[in-house]
């Protein structure tokens, strides 16, 4: 396709990488004026869709879908503002402009850029010159500029006066001359003079050479003797310093043994507390599900472009699918109350506030289908969190669409009539993708960011008690996370992958945070790196599932850490791949 249609932006004009979902599926370029297909929410740049419309054929080029100019769509406002905020160079890079400007404020600089191309304006040039430069190649450099001389009867008359004293300075020239010639004449009888007193002195110096040969060969014969005498004494040093070092060598291995012998023991201690508590949590989790069924599931529910629910029975290791939701959702929060599965809020072209449900009484299968639930979240959100609490649901953080803002608000949701929605606190800072688990009468609020951009991740963990209605900060976590998975494990919190603060790629790290004590310990790491996964305990396994990985490929892979074998191993995969889906145990 030819390119003399205003293209997507080059993906080298921006200072960080830019999220492949924010490119045209045409010229893979970074969107420009972005559009999208009406059925399937494909992404394009304006001018690409349309050529492609005027020339091929009128349907979407990725899922064939019938489509024409008057039915392209916006996009979403969330992919509006994060290409806005995108830090891109001038389009004037290679005339010398360093400027970095938002995406949104790009037009208006180059406008307004002094290395702006312009042609020189005196007739005949036509030579191409940077706005900045324009005046002074104008009027100082070109050519071709006009001057116009206001003095020339006046220059005229001068020059004639100049005349007359060059030629006056000329006859001083010729009388200086000639004292120059007298003056050589003495200067070379000076030279002959000096020439002399120098052959003299050469003489002197060769005498003197001779004399410091002598004293320098009677030097050296000193100084042989002198070596000598030295060696001996050396030799006797250094039979005193072996002896010396020997001892010292002896005491220090001695002090290091112990040193090494007491870390070692500290270290020790440290491995059997982290172990022992990861005991403890394998004990009490075995008690505390003594009285649950043995044939447990899984359901997993939506994901980015997903509308599709599945169940996985521990038992026969087995996937099934379930009846599909009424429509797709990603970046929600499900709970299980009164025999049904829930699915909260999420993002579908937009954010949701409703609710729908399933119910799992005795085991959900094919023929149940979803139906709508009375209670609603506080606002169209999306990457909220949420926790059910007797007959609330407590809804923390989250994408407000209704403000358009990132939230730092607490509600609670009454899961019963008249089923009220109420403020009930406020976090320090507003957090979205984050993690909430339920301990007693308190929420513990895990990591997250600040903002749609992974440079504002967050470390710190917040305990909110219930009856009290206060927050408390915690001991933060050992580096700054969003868009991970939290299991509760007895007294801890199980961190999972997630996403990083520098470039947003996902991780595989595993860290278990005591809630009593603060502290936090490495657990091996995942067989893959997973970002905006799902993750459950069934039985006396954490089992982690779907996600994006490190090249930004959606996953269906499942995997599960026993605390008896202390590692992970690979699960059956899913059906579809999921991302930022949402899963429970049932």
């Amino acid at each position: 396709m030819a390119s003399n249609y205003p293209l997507g932006y080059d993906d080298e004009r921006f200072q960080s990488i830019v999220n492949q979902n924010f490119h045209c599926l045409i010229c893979y370029n970074v969107l420009k004026d972005p559009v999208m297909c009406r059925k399937n929410e494909h992404h394009f740049c304006r001018g690409c869709i349309t050529e492609h419309l005027r020339r091929n054929s009128h349907t979407c080029p990725t899922c064939a879908d019938e489509l024409s100019v008057e039915t392209l769509q916006d996009v979403p406002r969330f992919v509006r503002n994060y290409l806005n905020e995108l830090s891109i160079r001038c389009d004037h890079y290679d005339r010398g402009c360093r400027e970095l400007v938002q995406l949104q404020n790009l037009k208006r600089h180059v406008a307004e850029c002094r290395f702006t191309p312009v042609v020189c304006g005196n007739q005949g040039c036509g030579e191409t010159i940077s706005k900045r430069d324009g005046t002074y190649h104008e009027s100082e450099q070109c050519k071709f500029r006009k001057l116009k001389c206001h003095n020339c009867g006046e220059i005229s008359t001068i020059m004639a006066g100049m005349e007359k004293e060059v030629a006056n300075l000329n006859t001083k020239m010729a009388n200086i001359n000639t004292n120059h010639a007298n003056t050589n004449t003495n200067l070379t009888n000076i030279r002959t003079e000096i020439a002399d007193v120098k052959t003299e002195m050469e003489n002197i110096n060769t005498n003197q050479a001779e004399m410091q040969t002598k004293l320098a060969n009677m030097n050296t014969n000193m100084g042989n003797i002198k070596t000598e005498i030295a060696d001996v004494k050396t030799e006797m040093a250094k039979t005193d310093t072996k002896v010396e070092n020997l001892n010292t060598k002896m005491t220090n291995l001695h002090a290091n043994v112990e040193v090494k012998f007491e870390a070692m023991n500290n270290e020790v201690r440290g491995m059997k507390m982290s172990l022992n508590e990861v005991k403890d949590g394998f004990d009490h989790l075995k008690e505390a599900s003594g009285g649950r069924r043995e044939n447990q599931h899984i359901f997993v529910a939506g994901g980015a472009r997903r509308n599709s629910v599945e169940i996985f029975n521990n038992r026969q290791k087995l996937w099934s699918l379930l009846k599909s939701m009424p429509g797709n959702r990603n970046s929600a929060s499900s709970f299980v109350y009164n025999n049904h599965v829930t699915v909260a809020g999420g993002w579908c072209a937009a954010a949701l506030d409703n609710m729908f449900r399933m119910n799992i009484h005795p085991v959900p299968d094919l023929p149940i289908t979803w139906s709508d639930f009375a209670a609603k979240l506080p606002a169209k959100m999306c990457g909220h969190s949420s926790v059910v609490y007797k007959d609330s649901l407590l809804v923390t953080g989250g994408y407000d669409e209704d403000q358009d803002v990132y939230s730092d608000c607490i509600h609670e949701v009454r899961l019963k009539p008249p089923y009220t929605v109420k403020l009930v606190s406020k976090m320090p800072e507003p957090r979205v993708h984050h993690s909430t688990v339920l301990c007693d009468d308190s929420i513990l609020i895990v990591g997250g960011r600040k903002s749609g951009n992974c440079k504002d991740n967050l470390s710190s963990v917040l305990s909110y008690d219930i009856k009290k209605n206060e927050c408390q900060q915690l001991p933060a976590l050992p580096y700054p996370v969003s868009q991970m998975a939290t299991v509760k494990w007895a007294e801890n919190v199980v961190i999972i992958g997630g996403a990083d603060k520098d470039h947003g790629k996902a991780l595989n790290n595993v860290t278990i945070y005591n809630i009593k004590t603060g502290n936090s310990y490495m657990l091996p790491p995942m067989l893959h790196k997973r970002r905006g996964c799902m993750a459950v305990v069934i039985e006396n396994t954490i089992v982690v599932l779907g996600g994006e990985d490190e090249k930004w490929n959606v996953l269906k892979s499942v995997e599960g850490f026993n605390f008896e074998r202390f590692s992970w191993q690979e699960l059956p995969d899913m059906k579809e791949d999921r991302y930022l889906g949402t899963a429970v145990v049932i």
